[in-house]
């Protein structure tokens, strides 16, 4: 078989091979460019999204068990009738989030309850701290206050203040973190 008769049995003469555009079917480079862009974009407002909503799982999951930590707290001050508790922290081990995401933990000389996130590179700190007595009627309808377990607690986020140390129920050890938290992922107890 020649040359010429197999290119004219599988229908792929000289003209086929070099055909003009017109005959051309398939996408231009442009159009597979813009689908890629769009993708792309597509995919980055995905990402943002659930890297925010994975964001706010972590610090509804540590501040659950911040609860339980200041429960901890409350039982080891409602168990103290003579005040000689020197240990909050007592019953309560320090708890480590889902891929190391957060961190909790009772300062054992202070009563605060540290809470630590990973949410970007650097850790950030929120703090809840145990309050003497109840709150006044000022301090009653102040953002980030509860009442639990028979204490106090007022929640310290990045650029509040902390309360007076005559007001806390144990002065501050040094070894407790500046709170340096932002409001804007955490719960309305907390604000």
């Amino acid at each position: 078989m020649s040359a010429k008769s197999f290119l004219m049995a599988f229908n792929l003469d000289m003209k086929q091979a070099t055909s003009s555009p017109s005959n051309q079917r398939g996408f231009t480079l442009i159009q597979v460019m813009l689908i890629l862009g769009l993708l792309g974009v597509v995919l980055t407002v995905a990402t943002s999204a659930y890297l925010k909503h994975q964001s706010k799982h972590y610090v509804k999951e540590a501040l659950v068990e911040a609860g339980q930590a200041r429960q901890v707290v409350a039982e080891n001050a409602k168990s103290d009738t003579e005040g000689t508790t020197k240990d909050w922290a007592k019953g309560y081990a320090k708890k480590t989030g889902e891929n190391h995401s957060w961190t909790v933990y009772v300062d054992p000389t202070s009563a605060a309850v540290v809470v630590t996130l990973w949410l970007s590179k650097d850790p950030q700190t929120l703090l809840w701290v145990p309050l003497k007595g109840s709150p006044t009627q000022a301090e009653s309808g102040s953002s980030g206050q509860i009442s639990e377990g028979g204490l106090n607690w007022v929640c310290v986020l990045k650029d509040e203040t902390m309360p007076d140390v005559s007001k806390l129920f144990a002065p501050l050890s040094a070894t407790v973190p500046k709170a340096d938290f932002s409001g804007d992922l955490v719960t309305s107890d907390c604000r």
